[in-house]
């Protein structure tokens, strides 16, 4: 979620929380004076059921809008990283940095055309899952290619970023047959 995206949320559940709360106040005669109320608050006046229902909703409203105005303050940047703790300090690898890693190792995998890969981070053990979307030659076996595909890319994120991997999950997408020259009998 961007700074625009989080700013708006931000600024929809601040309204949203005042009306909550202009509600809460109607509902508990503490805000309009009845003599000058439009006949729908008037009614408030009359109907307890009603004055209590008003001020249920708007309580509920109000926490969602709390909740929202919370997650829009405090939420952790989607950007975060891997953070390693050194003798000598703190080192945080950047997902985007541990994906380049990956698939710069899958695009030396013979077989593999194209690939996308996602990482996922475990923040309880400091450790990533990627996900790799390929598409492969068709000329190499689909299994011998995934499972090299799989340690290679392991074996070089472990190597180089030093962050422990979990799971390679492999999806092969589709093959593509390589381009042959037709020969033309005459």
């Amino acid at each position: 979620m961007g700074l625009w995206d989080r700013l708006l949320l931000f600024l929809f559940s601040l309204g949203v929380a005042a009306l909550a709360i202009t509600g809460i106040l109607i509902g508990c005669d503490l805000f309009i004076d009845p003599k000058k109320a439009s006949e729908a608050i008037l009614l408030l006046d009359r109907d307890v059921t009603l004055n209590i229902s008003v001020v249920g909703v708007s309580v509920f409203v109000l926490l969602i809008s709390l909740y929202f105005i919370s997650w829009g303050i405090f939420r952790r940047s989607a950007n975060a990283g891997v953070d390693q703790l050194t003798e000598i300090g703190n080192i945080r690898i950047s997902l985007e940095t541990i994906e380049n890693i990956a698939v710069k190792a899958a695009r030396r995998v013979k077989g593999v055309r194209d690939l996308s890969a996602r990482i996922r981070h475990n923040i309880k053990t400091s450790s990533v899952d990627i996900g790799l979307k390929i598409i492969v030659d068709g000329e190499t076996p689909i299994q011998q290619v995934s499972e090299q595909l799989q340690r290679t890319v392991k074996d070089q994120v472990e190597t180089i970023a030093g962050v422990a991997v979990d799971q390679v999950p492999v999806y092969v997408a589709k093959t593509i047959q390589a381009n042959r020259a037709k020969i033309r009998v005459e």
